[in-house]
């Protein structure tokens, strides 16, 4: 009888055991494209981050600019560039005073031209580009920082 009650719980117990495991233990090669594997790597390639230090005083031109001018610029010249662009506005200044503007090319497409001035040029002219461009950089604060990541 007490085989037989012991029997029965080892029974009951394993039958509610439900099989778990913690994390993914498997090597992830970041140049291997295999979507079954969960990642830490962006799966789309590139990505590039421009940040932008904007005087705040000069905000409201560098918007309207970016908004108006820049990215319908990319826009005609290229829409799979621009639709790989995510432009970010801040929610408030930074310490010093500046505000911190982001584009983020997500995916950044290594073999598209990315390069503002060339764009204006291409979709304005030399003399109107040059234009927009010089009221645009007179906007920063400091030099724009480009960072890349994979």
């Amino acid at each position: 009888m007490k085989k037989m009650l012991i029997t029965s719980f080892v029974l009951i117990l394993s039958s509610c055991v439900v099989p778990f495991s913690i994390g993914n233990n498997e090597v992830v090669d970041p140049e291997e494209n295999n979507e079954a594997v969960n990642s830490v790597y962006a799966k789309n390639g590139k990505t590039m981050v421009a940040l932008n230090y904007i005087l705040p005083q000069r905000a409201g031109q560098f918007e309207m600019l970016t908004k108006t001018v820049i990215m319908p610029a990319i826009k005609r010249q290229d829409v799979e560039v621009y639709n790989s662009l995510k432009f970010l506005v801040p929610e408030e200044p930074n310490e010093d005073g500046n505000l911190t503007y982001m584009f983020i090319a997500d995916p950044y497409i290594e073999s598209k031209n990315y390069d503002i001035f060339e764009i204006l040029v291409s979709q304005y002219g030399r003399y109107r580009a040059e234009e927009y461009f010089d009221r645009w950089i007179t906007c920063f604060a400091f030099e724009q920082e480009v960072i890349s990541f994979r």
